[in-house]
């Protein structure tokens, strides 16, 4: 790990220049956890404060695995189901959105959730063919997205697109995602790594007051995000509040939810009745 980056549990830092690599590596499923929404929050806060960080590269260090999703036993507890917790996470992914710098994803591996939230929240996203898929799974489990994804979702691809993607809560592979515009573009195995690295060194030539300005004028006329992510907070309070919530959540843990081996098949887990 590189001296002048942040020693953060379950993630890797990596500096080049002004560039910096976070590699995601946190156990089998790479799960969206306490420890590791901590230590995301604070490598946001490191970033904020650096001047000299122009581009952020973020993948993974497991190659099944980006982000699982959330993990799904806070779910479980009264704490976790307040509109106040939600806004915390909200919080959270939009502190990456906010960020100066510019962010990059590489996803090779599966991301659903909480993880695809996180993900919607940067700048740029890039699929690697045959291995990224993508799962917004929260109505599988009896509940709604609630991080600010379908505020994204809808921005990028549009309402019926965007209601598919979470009523649906299927699996999405690398070309898919990109025809929907849930990311940049799908890139061949063995070409993910050398495309965003030459882009990142692209970016990062410009000072970090240019990138910024630059993703001021994009963000300019954007729809303000409270309203959507208020609705969102109600919403899943209320889904928390019916016992087919429970029931999901507990028969996704039943049926191996949270293992290597079901999360494989996490658009089958969670389609069955």
């Amino acid at each position: 790990m590189s001296a002048d980056v942040p020693e953060l549990a379950g993630l890797r830092c990596e500096r080049d220049d002004r560039v910096v690599t976070v590699l995601i590596d946190h156990g089998p499923l790479n799960l969206l956890d306490g420890p590791l929404m901590s230590s995301l929050s604070h490598l946001a806060r490191w970033l904020a404060d650096r001047d000299d960080v122009t581009v952020v590269l973020f993948g993974s260090a497991n190659p099944e695995f980006f982000i699982a999703h959330l993990n799904v036993e806070i779910l479980q507890t009264d704490s976790a189901r307040t509109a106040e917790s939600v806004e915390s996470f909200q919080r959270l992914v939009g502190r990456f959105r906010a960020l100066r710098q510019a962010t990059i994803a590489l996803v090779e591996g599966r991301v659903a959730g909480g993880g695809s939230e996180f993900l919607l929240n940067l700048d740029m996203r890039f699929a690697v063919r045959g291995r990224a898929i993508f799962n917004q799974v929260e109505t599988g489990l009896g509940i709604v997205p609630a991080g600010s994804g379908p505020q994204h979702l809808v921005q990028s691809m549009g309402r019926a697109r965007a209601l598919e993607v979470i009523l649906g809560h299927d699996d999405f592979g690398a070309d898919l995602a990109e025809r929907y515009g849930w990311v940049n573009r799908a890139l061949d195995p063995g070409e993910g790594w050398r495309f965003v690295n030459r882009l990142a060194r692209r970016i990062a030539v410009n000072p970090l007051g240019l990138i910024a300005g630059a993703k001021s004028t994009v963000d300019a006329q954007a729809t303000d995000l409270e309203p959507g992510l208020a609705a969102e907070r109600a919403a899943i309070v209320e889904a928390f509040a019916d016992e087919h919530s429970t029931h999901r959540i507990a028969r996704f843990l039943r049926h191996g939810g949270q293992t290597v081996e079901g999360e494989r098949s996490l658009g089958d887990l969670v389609g069955d009745p």
